[in-house]
């Protein structure tokens, strides 16, 4: 599969991008940030969900995913209590769907989820598989396995899903791990509609011990995805590199864009912080937790969240801004706007949502307890 993000950075030379070197970091021109955007626009946080003691209903174990649907009600995946609350807006309580336990519409260990356009739901367990549910929570079908199994999914309308499939195989002493971004049917999950980009990653399991270095990058630091109104925009390498591809939703390539970020080096008090955050992250997950000593890269990542809002626009984060920071591309790769989300300079391990139908954040690793924050951009 390797040979088809090869072709794509190819294809970088092709599309006309006038680029010149500083240093070790590729600049270019397309889409400069020397050209002042057309706007500039103030995130906000106006709402949050979430107590530490209390009602239930507020209470969260471990947020694994949130999501906003069709009517601006807010859901979340609480893999800890394997339920999905259901909110309103405003944040009041409305219901909750599927409860602990391996029957028909229960769950073991809820992992992705996402709400269609008609609002049925779509939940990946990774124990159980895949459940759908109608708009109102009850339980359509479950128990389907996956394979590959998906580590994330957005919904595209209320037919198809868009995701990232995830397989795993062995090839003499390395192991092979197939990352691919493809759409399939919700109601129909193992057959892959269409492919749109795929990597493999190597790992040689020959020694002793695994390489952590690889293992982590392969879960913590995957393709990032979006779609909008006929196109699909994946990263391919958002740790290192500011590379965007278009897809028509039939898979083939519309562009490939290079953004003009340069590389940002980490302090040494904030390798020490990312390597504790990482190991713990990685060692709650793993059953070698003892065998993990991860080092840290380097560099900040170059993007950490790709989303498209109702105005058809591509909204990228930058991975090495303090506060939060976000460009707004259309398809043609001009840029239009910057948000920011001003006074929130610890939010590395946040991670944050942009759909048409709004914009959320959750702290991944909060001092006392889990909240969801609404986002409102003053544009």
């Amino acid at each position: 599969m390797l040979y088809r993000l090869v072709c794509l950075l190819a294809a970088v030379v092709m599309v006309g991008i006038s680029c010149r070197e500083e240093g070790d970091t590729q600049v270019c021109s397309r889409g400069s940030t020397d050209e002042p955007a057309r706007a500039a626009y103030i995130l906000a946080v106006v709402d949050s969900i979430g107590v530490e003691l209390g009602d239930s209903n507020y209470v969260f174990g471990a947020i694994a995913e949130t999501d906003i649907g069709p009517d601006g009600s807010i859901y979340v995946l609480d893999y800890m209590k394997c339920t999905l609350f259901r909110y309103t807006s405003g944040g009041k309580f409305i219901h909750r769907t599927g409860r602990r336990g391996s029957g028909p519409g229960e769950l073991l260990e809820p992992y992705n989820f996402s709400v269609m356009d008609d609002g049925s739901i779509s939940i990946w367990d990774n124990q159980l598989g895949w459940t759908r549910y109608d708009s109102l929570g009850e339980c359509i079908s479950s128990g389907t396995r996956l394979d590959p199994w998906p580590m994330r999914f957005i919904s595209l309308d209320s037919v198809c899903i868009l995701g990232m499939l995830n397989r795993v195989s062995r090839e003499d002493n390395n192991l092979i791990a197939e990352k691919l971004i493809c759409r399939w049917n919700a109601d129909f999950p193992n057959s892959v509609e269409t492919e749109y980009l795929a990597r493999d990653y190597s790992i040689d399991i020959s020694g002793s011990q695994l390489n952590w270095n690889d293992l982590v990058e392969i879960d913590f630091f995957p393709m990032l995805f979006c779609a909008g109104d006929e196109f699909v925009c994946v990263a391919p390498d958002p740790r290192r590199l500011p590379m965007l591809v278009l897809f028509h939703e039939d898979g083939s390539v519309i562009d490939t864009l290079m953004l003009p970020y340069t590389e940002v080096l980490r302090t040494e008090e904030e390798l020490l912080i990312q390597k504790q955050y990482v190991e713990e992250r990685f060692s709650a997950m793993s059953s070698h937790a003892k065998s993990i000593n991860w080092e840290p890269f380097p560099a900040k990542p170059m993007i950490t969240c790709l989303g498209v809002d109702s105005l058809n626009r591509i909204w990228i984060q930058r991975g090495f801004e303090q506060n939060p920071t976000f460009d707004l591309y259309n398809t043609s790769g001009e840029l239009l706007a910057t948000a920011v989300l001003p006074g929130r300079n610890n939010t590395e391990h946040w991670k944050f949502s942009v759909t048409g139908n709004g914009i959320l954040a959750v702290p991944e690793n909060p001092e006392s307890y889990y909240e969801v924050y609404t986002i409102r951009c003053n544009e």
